[in-house]
């Protein structure tokens, strides 16, 4: 190891056991608050010494930067005691010490101004066992008692909110896929061979027929024969058009259905529905199809409501076939 390398050595070693600088600005009881420019007083902040034999460490630990390299008070050196959490340690067996006043120091610019002054918080209660006199394992145990709740709960709150919101979006997404998922299972319509062979009251509807001869002779004619046939088209409304009350279950296979089917926006159902009882929404829905698309046929229609799971409906649409 070269001479360079040795007096490295040595300047980074001392260097790490040299005690912190005291403040260029601020007295032994005070310490540079760097956001006011001005000396606070280290009673205000922390409060008298909580354990017997501790005295404020010089400018209560803090640099001039507003970091604190060690803690706000220390042991009273040996001869020394603070039975009565006075602000320094006096000669043992000497009374009551009083306190140091804190004189700003002289800097190169000349005497600093304090800060105001508040009021000074009690006497917090002392971490350490009797008759076990030793100094806080850290800085910051120690000092996270005397210092203000509300620093504490500044730096907390970022930690706790995010995984609240974290959860509730989480809760919320859930939510919605079971609702979906829900709703997807009851309104499933059935399958169209189930359909058709079920019908809505439990009797059977002949399938072959309806697939084979009515719903083939419907495919060739047009959906405004239905505007004609006005029994029919009632029966129909009286199927398709009622919706359940508040009370009533989820609503599967009506108008409203059978309008998305056909490319109408939900915004257009809704309007055709506040016109009930004066207007069916069934009646609306075919008058205009028939008005958009005049090829539209009654097969297409059948169709619809085969997907729809309507074997009632579409029993009542093959009259007219």
């Amino acid at each position: 190891m070269g001479p360079g390398r040795l007096l490295l050595t040595a300047v980074l070693l001392l260097a790490q056991e040299a005690p912190p600088e005291a403040s260029e600005y601020c007295g032994r009881l005070e310490y540079w608050n760097p956001d006011n420019k001005c000396c606070s007083s280290c009673l205000q902040r922390f409060g008298p010494p909580p354990c017997p034999d501790y005295e404020f460490a010089e400018n209560c630990g803090f640099s001039d930067y507003g970091d604190l390299i060690t803690h706000p008070f220390q042991e009273c050196s040996p001869g020394r005691c603070n039975p009565d959490g006075a602000e320094l340690c006096g000669p043992c067996g000497g009374g009551t010490t009083a306190s140091t006043p804190a004189t700003p120091a002289l800097s190169r610019g000349g005497s600093r101004s304090r800060c105001r002054e508040r009021p000074v918080p009690t006497k917090g209660y002392c971490p350490l066992t009797p008759g076990k006199p030793s100094a806080p394992s850290s800085p910051a145990s120690s000092s996270s008692s005397q210092t203000s709740d509300r620093d504490v709960s500044q730096e907390a709150l970022p930690s706790f909110v995010l995984p609240l919101v974290l959860v509730l979006l989480l809760s919320w997404a859930v939510t919605v896929i079971l609702l979906l998922a829900l709703r997807t299972h009851l309104c499933r319509p059935k399958g169209t061979l189930e359909a058709l062979e079920t019908g809505k009251a439990g009797k059977e509807v002949s399938l072959l027929p309806l697939l084979s001869k009515e719903l083939s002779s419907l495919a060739s004619q047009p959906l405004s024969r239905l505007l004609d046939e006005l029994e029919v088209l009632e029966e129909l409304i009286v199927l398709l058009d009622p919706e359940p009350g508040p009370g009533g279950g989820m609503s599967c296979g009506t108008t409203r259905h059978l309008a998305a089917r056909y490319g109408m926006p939900a915004t257009w159902s809704t309007f055709t529905y506040s016109l009930r009882p004066s207007r069916s929404p069934l009646r609306a829905l075919i008058e205009m199809v028939v008005a958009r698309e005049p090829s539209a046929s009654l097969g297409q229609l059948g169709a619809h409501l085969a997907q729809l799971g309507r074997a009632d409906a579409l029993q009542v649409l093959s009259k007219l076939g």
